[in-house]
């Protein structure tokens, strides 16, 4: 479909108007009604404000006006959004048959695939096979057994950026932690040249789920390549000889007479499940830590003395990085460093549909959810409360020490924290997350010494990260990439 200058411009202009005259409405008007709704007499034109501001800008001034939980209607929808940590929580634990979490799978499905009619098998196989594999496979309790090649596969992709004059640093950290985690979950004989479509469909995710008009066909095209490889190696699938988590997919899928294309389309979805928030807070970690120069000399300190006392060497770091050995007092700053960055990065989190009339806890208030309606959990009103957290729109490198180590994921016992879910619906991936990000790190930080070019050269105070994108989705998308100057450290 194509579109006149002219009607484009007009458009914009009433799309414009709409939320100016939204945004003063919001300022001078309170809805008397519990949770208030957005826009007053007028909700359906959020939908104008949300496409103008994006999810995010938008949240975040109704918020402001609103308090911790509003409603809005949009596409026919009438959407709660919940950002109090009690909400959150109430929302997070409540029985999933009765506010469930389907809606958000199908909507992610429908992002990737758009109308296909193989969607429901897709979802039936994620939902009902691989997420419990899942569950089991990558548990703290038995994440080790998968780990091995990772750290080697991350240090090897790595290698290939010295010696460059200068680097991407989104490609610098992704592709290591893409070729790692890959040949960790699916095998040696996984296709990883696909990197760049992996790349290329994943950032068209947000637009894709926002339902922002975009230019889609080489996303598209990407995607259809992927599945092309995906299938070739399915095809070729043997569960006698195949790694470990790669054999369980393949006996799994032809246990179940599972079509090839419905079993490509499982894995990429999975693909992008376990990729797509690990990225972001990758590149945030380093962005912040090379905006504040002293935290990341703290950080490589802590690492260089882990690394030198507790296993010798990189090297030997690289040959036993088990998950027990990274999630160590030892790094301890580390940890803490990655958790203050998913508290930071987290946005919409969570979609749930209510198949009847259901109440959620606010403290001493009740939000009536009705059927049919939808919440959002967002707990960017939570993780950016100053009461709740000091300096809560800042990068706190040091924020989750604790005087005493009990863990990665102790470290946040006391504060209100929904970076990776709650409830049933707790991120899956979460302990294999924070295992890549710390390896990652612990090996760049070893190997290289990092330099951002341009912004006031120089990991100074004057350098500054990009801006996140007003229409991230899961976790904070950068608006646009750093390029850094790699000098290889001797270490080895």
């Amino acid at each position: 479909m194509t579109m006149s200058v002219l009607s484009i411009a007009q458009i914009s202009a009433v799309v414009a108007v709409l939320a100016i005259i939204i945004t003063f409405r919001m300022v001078t008007t309170r809805a008397p009604t519990y949770p208030p709704i957005v826009g007053g007499p007028f909700p359906w034109v959020s939908v104008a404000l949300v496409l103008t501001l994006g999810p995010s800008n938008f949240f975040a001034l109704c918020r402001t006006r609103y308090g911790p939980v509003f409603k809005f209607l949009a596409g026919g929808r009438k959407i709660v959004v919940v950002t109090s940590s009690d909400a959150l929580a109430s929302a997070s634990f409540a029985d999933h048959r009765v506010l469930s979490s389907h809606v958000q799978h199908e909507g992610h499905l429908q992002a990737l695939y758009g109308d296909s009619p193989l969607r429901a098998r897709i979802y039936d196989t994620v939902a009902h096979r691989i997420f419990p594999i899942l569950d089991r496979r990558l548990s703290k309790r038995t994440l080790g057994d998968l780990a091995p090649p990772f750290s080697q596969l991350v240090f090897d992709k790595l290698k290939l950026f010295s010696g460059r004059p200068q680097v991407s640093l989104m490609r610098s950290l992704t592709e290591p932690l893409y070729i790692g985690a890959n040949g960790m979950l699916f095998g040696s004989r996984f296709p990883q040249d696909t990197y760049e479509d992996f790349c290329m469909l994943l950032s068209s995710l947000p637009k894709r789920l926002s339902n922002i008009p975009f230019w889609s066909f080489p996303s598209s095209r990407a995607r259809d390549r992927l599945l092309q490889r995906i299938s070739d190696y399915l095809q070729g699938a043997n569960p006698a000889t195949d790694d470990k988590l790669a054999a369980t997919f393949t006996a799994l899928f032809k246990e179940h007479n599972i079509p090839i294309e419905v079993a490509a389309s499982s894995i990429l979805s999975l693909m992008s499940s376990l990729h797509q928030n690990t990225f972001n807070v990758a590149f945030w970690l380093f962005a912040w830590l090379l905006a504040d120069p002293t935290a990341l000399a703290t950080v490589r300190s802590e690492i260089e003395k882990a690394v030198r006392e507790d296993f010798g060497n990189l090297q030997t770091f690289i040959a036993d990085a088990n998950p027990d050995k990274v999630d160590s007092p030892s790094f301890a700053l580390l940890n803490s460093a990655v958790l203050e960055t998913m508290r930071l990065t987290s946005v919409q989190t969570g979609l749930r549909f209510a198949a009847s009339d259901i109440d959620i806890k606010d403290g001493e208030k009740t939000i009536p959810i009705l059927k049919g309606e939808y919440v959002v959990l967002d707990p960017r009103g939570t993780h950016l409360d100053k009461n709740l957290y000091p300096n809560c729109d800042k990068f706190v490198v040091d924020r989750f020490v604790e005087s005493e180590y009990r863990g990665d994921l102790a470290a946040t016992a006391g504060y209100p924290y929904f970076s990776l879910g709650a409830g049933k619906h707790i991120c899956k991936g979460r302990f294999l997350s924070l295992y890549e990000i710390k390896v990652l790190t612990i090996v760049y930080l070893s190997f290289f010494d990092i330099t951002p070019i341009g912004r006031g050269e120089g990991p100074s105070s004057t350098w500054k990260p990009p801006k996140p994108s007003p229409y991230s989705v899961g976790s904070m998308h950068p608006t646009e990439d750093v390029l850094v100057r790699l000098r290889p450290r001797s270490v080895l």
